[in-house]
C-alpha cells in the first residue's frame, strides 16, 4: 500500500478570487478532499462511522503558500499521515502544479477522532488506522 495519496485537480474559474487567482480558502478545501479520498482509498468507512456518532475532526491547519494557482492549472495535491497517537493524526500536503513544477503550498492539519454524539476526543479505533501507513519524511513531489 502506497505511503502518500494524490488528488488530482484542475482549477475551474468559480475557484478564482477577486484578485484573479485561487482564493486561499480553496487550498483548505482542496487538502479535505485530499483526506477525505485518501481515508477511503485505505479502506476506513467514514459513512458509517459517521452514522455511529463518530468522525475526524481538524484542530488545527498550517498553512504555508508559496505561488498562486491560476484558472485552468492541473494540481497534485499530494498528502500522507506522518504521525498517530492515541487521540490524533498529523496529516501532511503539498500542493504543487506539474507543468512548471512549483510547489503552491505545503499544507499541515492535526485531526482528531470525536464522539460526534457528545463532542468530545476520543482514542482512534484500530479500524480508522488498519489501512494507514505512517510516513515521517516526505514521499517526495509528484514530479520526482
Amino acid at each position: 500500500m502506497s505511503t502518500f495519496y494524490d488528488l488530482l485537480h484542475t482549477v475551474p474559474a468559480e475557484e478564482i478570487d477577486a484578485q484573479g487567482h485561487v482564493h486561499n480558502l480553496r487550498y483548505l478545501q482542496w487538502t479535505l478532499w485530499a483526506a477525505r479520498d485518501h481515508t477511503k482509498a485505505i479502506g476506513f468507512d467514514s459513512k458509517t462511522a459517521l452514522d455511529d456518532g463518530f468522525g475526524w475532526v481538524v484542530r488545527d491547519h498550517n498553512v504555508t503558500y508559496k505561488a498562486a494557482a491560476m484558472a485552468g492549472d492541473q494540481l497534485v495535491i499530494r498528502t500522507w499521515v506522518s504521525e498517530i497517537d492515541r487521540i490524533s493524526s498529523r496529516r501532511k500536503y503539498v500542493i504543487a502544479r506539474p507543468a512548471d513544477r512549483r510547489v503552491l503550498a505545503r499544507v499541515e492539519t492535526r485531526w482528531v477522532f470525536v464522539d460526534l454524539r457528545v463532542h468530545k476526543v476520543v482514542r482512534i479505533p484500530d479500524e480508522a488506522t488498519r489501512g494507514m501507513t505512517l510516513c515521517p519524511t516526505s514521499p517526495g513531489l509528484p514530479w520526482e
